[in-house]
């Protein structure tokens, strides 16, 4: 990181820091969304991919530049939400207003003794997205790429996770290394956890159960493991995403995938999968970080 992206990045530290302090959670949320761009050292170098993966799909200059400005809003309301990570108190949760759909069917799924797996997306809020699975009511274990060694402040993320792993009901964190993942997720899914995994990006994450699966008018290059793994032992999966409705307001939406039942196959639930995706992305295409993913330049783009 340079010189000038490092002071950028103490700076929008400190906005969301001076934010959190100075106004109501909701009030807050609201004006990060718009200001925290401001400051960001990366969201500049960031757009040309996005916006390549963009218009290889919707072609429409007046969508990618109404999907690129909601994209920079999730960034801004991400950054604002790790300044209460990174802080031991976890109250502000309760502040959280949350609308659930599809929260009995996750609880139907559980009732198999089974486990859960609840595929996700990239799609900004990650680590709220964990939480908010958590007040359906369950213990919730997160799948995550161990990246302690990238960054310059690794305090402040050992901090964000010891927070994370307060709200999930019992459940855990499991920070994984490529391709050195299976024994702390049998343990999940044998605790029967609701066990949380995104599968929708290109990378050297699981490079021997890797494949290339039809999206949208391409393919995209997705690690199957977990999937995999959820098919021999007939585990249900469900797809879910949170999204965020402005100030304290989210929605939690849950889809099922498969009930663990019959002759599931790993093309079958990865078609589900992404069949939700793209649901996601015709409504908000803003809405997923994965454009960068597509286009021209998306092999040089990692994850």
């Amino acid at each position: 990181m340079s010189l000038q992206a490092a002071i950028r990045y103490k700076m929008m530290l400190g906005w969301a820091w001076l934010l959190r302090i100075l106004l109501p959670y909701g009030a807050a949320m609201s004006i990060a969304s718009g200001t925290i761009r401001w400051f960001h050292p990366g969201l500049g170098k960031q757009k040309p991919a996005f916006m390549d993966g963009l218009d290889s799909v919707l072609a429409d200059r007046q969508l990618t530049d109404a999907a690129w400005k909601r994209h920079t809003a999730l960034v801004g309301v991400n950054r604002f939400q790790s300044s209460y990570y990174a802080q031991p108190d976890t109250s502000w949760i309760e502040k959280c207003r949350l609308d659930i759909e599809g929260g009995e069917l996750v609880r139907q799924c559980h009732d198999s003794g089974k486990g859960v797996m609840v595929m996700t997306y990239h799609l900004h809020l990650n680590m709220l997205f964990c939480n908010m699975m958590a007040r359906i009511g369950l213990p919730v274990t997160t799948i995550a790429m161990d990246d302690r060694g990238n960054t310059r402040l690794p305090k402040r993320v050992e901090n964000i996770h010891a927070h994370a792993a307060r709200l999930v009901n019992g459940g855990d964190l499991i920070l994984v290394k490529p391709n050195n993942q299976v024994r702390p997720i049998m343990r999940a899914f044998e605790k029967n956890h609701l066990v949380i995994s995104a599968n929708d990006f290109p990378g050297v994450f699981d490079d021997k159960n890797r494949r290339d699966f039809p999206f949208l008018n391409t393919t995209l290059s997705c690690p199957t493991g977990t999937v995999k793994y959820a098919v021999k032992k007939q585990i249900p999966v469900v797809a879910s995403y949170l999204d965020w409705l402005g100030g304290n307001h989210f929605r939690l939406v849950n889809s099922l995938v498969s009930d663990g039942t019959g002759d599931t196959t790993v093309e079958d639930v990865m078609a589900g999968y992404l069949a939700v995706l793209e649901k996601i992305v015709e409504q908000q295409p803003g809405l997923w970080e994965g454009w960068k993913w597509l286009g021209n330049n998306h092999k040089e783009i990692k994850a």
